[in-house]
């Protein structure tokens, strides 16, 4: 970068989302897991049992589409279904102890990961740094293309941001 004239903010931000993004997927390779996946598995951390069509309006996918990827979590081990206790026509899909073990390994991922982004920054910069993202995300939310919606109803629209749930 030539100068700081050339780092547009909406450009670097864009950057580091792919960057970090391709090094997620490398990082998770190893457990055959892709961010999508990944998603999912912290959404179950997060809130527990769900049906397959709860999971799919969360993500934001087709309940056909989730089939296809909650079999591929299912035959790695990382979540079982169960009956629903009121209404055994309901499966819930359950994290399973491989799964719990796993959203470790990803949450150590996302430790180092965040080392890296903030390698040469004193504590300060740090929380000033997540205080103007924060300020920034409130900007956004503040505009007239975004009044009168929440933050939750934006990340459903557009998907949720790999390993989140909002």
């Amino acid at each position: 970068m030539k100068n700081i004239e050339d780092a547009r903010v909406f450009i670097v931000m864009h950057q580091l989302m792919h960057l970090s993004r391709y090094q997620a997927v490398r990082r998770m390779e190893d457990m055959e897991l892709n961010p999508s996946q990944a998603g999912i598995l912290f959404i179950l951390n997060n809130q527990g049992r769900l049906s397959q069509r709860q999971l799919a309006e969360k993500i934001g996918i087709t309940p056909p589409s989730m089939t296809v990827t909650l079999r591929k979590l299912e035959e790695r081990g990382f979540i079982t279904k169960e009956p629903d206790e009121r209404d055994q026509r309901i499966l819930r899909i359950c994290l399973s102890e491989a799964g719990k073990e796993c959203i470790e390994k990803i949450k150590s991922i996302m430790k180092d990961m965040e080392e890296i982004l903030y390698r040469g920054f004193s504590v300060e910069e740090r929380l000033l740094f997540q205080r103007l993202l924060l300020e920034m995300r409130e900007n956004m939310l503040d505009s007239k293309d975004f009044k009168g919606m929440d933050f939750k109803t934006i990340i459903e629209k557009t998907g949720p941001p790999m390993g989140h749930d909002f």
